[in-house]
């Protein structure tokens, strides 16, 4: 196990480092999303627009305006597929440095509630455990827009380890008989939350936004025909 200030230096690290090596695979996606984008803009135009009798002028400004929607949501969406990818990659990789996370915030967690036991309601554990995530996420410092796509992946992460605590580790330390809580039976706790269990949740949670992304998708792409369909 990392101590505090090695798990805080190995996030720093991690999120510093999150989108290198990436922006070949983001420059690809953006190009998918754009030609997915023209693509519909032609069915669109041979669906709608040549039906329509409009003058030549009105008819290019619709099409140019088409084509921004089309071409900067396709390009948006598809940046939004590349990212959940890249997320789910890096998490992979980034197990371990997830599991000393847990360890970090169930140790804080049980300092701020002095009396942890049975009794303890759940609702008092969920609130402490979001006050040192946040305490931990302001100490990173995420700034700018890489630092706004990366407190949006530490959000996800927070969700998935709090629901992880709550329902796994927390319910085993509460087992224990004895009245103390060690050092080592938080660390047996946390450890018995296997590489797929404490992937799990964040994953299910990547493909639930990509799937959520795809149906908005639809739905963007959608509006233009819609629109000229019910006019």
């Amino acid at each position: 196990m990392m101590e505090k200030p090695q798990i805080f230096q190995y996030w720093q690290r991690f999120f510093s480092d999150l989108f290198l090596g990436t922006f070949k695979r983001l420059f690809l996606y953006s190009l998918a999303g754009l030609v997915v984008g023209i693509i519909t803009l032609f069915a669109f135009k041979l669906t709608m627009i040549e039906e329509l009798d409009w003058d030549g002028w009105i008819k290019t400004l619709v099409l140019l305006s088409s084509l921004l929607w089309y071409g900067g949501f396709g390009v948006l969406h598809a940046l939004f597929f590349a990212l959940a990818k890249i997320m789910e990659k890096k998490f992979i990789e980034a197990v371990h440095g997830l599991h000393d996370l847990l360890d970090l915030f169930t140790r804080e967690v049980i300092v701020r509630i002095p009396r942890f036991n049975k009794n303890t309601p759940r609702e008092e554990m969920e609130k402490q455990f979001d006050n040192i995530g946040k305490d931990f996420q302001n100490k990173l410092r995420l700034k700018g827009v890489t630092g706004w796509i990366s407190s949006i992946i530490f959000w996800i992460i927070l969700k998935a380890l709090k629901i992880l605590f709550l329902d796994s580790v927390a319910e085993e330390l509460l087992r224990n008989p004895s009245d103390q809580i060690t050092s080592s039976d938080i660390e047996h706790a946390v450890r018995r939350v296997g590489v797929e269990i404490i992937l799990a949740p964040i994953t299910d949670t990547l493909v639930l936004l990509q799937i959520a992304n795809g149906i908005l998708m639809l739905l963007t792409f959608s509006i233009p025909f819609a629109i000229f369909w019910l006019t």
